[in-house]
């Protein structure tokens, strides 16, 4: 059973507008700008997380270079395209909000009263080890489904031969 995986397409007005056009000359890489939209918990605070990393985690797994999909299509309109590499994992996204929350507070607690509501009573550490852990083999995701809010991460560029529009 062959499964798709998504990536946002966003109107001509939306911050993150990328063209049809681009994506189907150039594939979808980690600068493509509506790859800015998704979350990657990884990337938030990225000399701790390099500083966590597992010993048995791969060196390819480059949070700043990652793509962000969807296992289900979220949008009206998306690109979409097959499971084409081994390079695709997922992350609990309720662990990466939380990593956001965290750093939010952490920036902001000593100017702004209202970081109060994201201090999570855990430390950075805590969460990006957390996230660390949750990592998971797209195709074992799939099969498992241990956790109901995916954040799936790509580690290579979507080749653009590969990758159709979808309307729902």
């Amino acid at each position: 059973m062959s499964h798709l995986i998504y990536h946002a397409y966003f109107p001509e007005n939306h911050e993150f507008h990328v063209s049809q056009q681009e994506v189907m000359n150039s594939g979808i890489k980690y600068s493509t700008k509506s790859n800015y939209k998704y979350s990657n918990g990884g990337r938030v605070e990225l000399e701790i997380t390099e500083n966590l990393r597992p010993s048995n985690i791969p060196k390819w797994i480059h949070f700043k270079e990652a793509i962000g999909a969807d296992i289900i299509n979220r949008f009206s309109e998306s690109f979409c395209f097959p499971i084409f590499t081994d390079k695709i994992f997922v992350f609990d996204r309720d662990i990466s909000l939380s990593i956001y929350d965290q750093a939010f507070y952490e920036d902001m607690k000593e100017f702004d009263e209202e970081a109060l509501n994201f201090d999570t009573g855990e430390t950075m550490e805590y969460w990006i080890a957390q996230y660390w852990k949750s990592m998971i083999p797209l195709k074992d995701y799939l099969r498992k489904r241990p956790y109901p809010k995916p954040e799936v991460l790509i580690f290579e560029p979507v080749p653009k031969e590969i990758i159709s529009f979808c309307v729902e």
